[in-house]
């Protein structure tokens, strides 16, 4: 199944926050070549959007372990404001 992660910061990321969401990914995720890690901004609002896939279960079961992965492995993400976890039908960009 599709995950996609939103980190919402309020300041610009550095090179080691995109490292730090591909091992939150990488630890989930059922294959390592499905991570992908950008970023989009609009006007204030800074999105950190990682997606991956996981094996498919109920979705209920997993969100617990990708936000527990996530907060972890980026707790020191400088302007830090929320988290949102989405499960896209299909991949960016399909």
């Amino acid at each position: 199944m599709n995950v996609e992660v939103t980190i919402v910061v309020s300041t610009p990321p550095r090179e080691e926050d995109f490292d730090s969401l591909r091992l939150a990914a990488a630890r989930l995720t059922d294959h390592p070549s499905s991570i992908t890690v950008q970023m989009e901004q609009t006007n204030d609002r800074i999105s950190l959007i990682t997606n991956f896939t996981m094996r498919t279960t109920a979705q209920y079961k997993v969100v617990g372990d990708i936000s527990s992965q996530f907060k972890f492995h980026t707790f020191d993400i400088e302007g830090y404001e929320d988290i949102i976890i989405t499960f896209p039908k299909s991949g960016r960009g399909d």
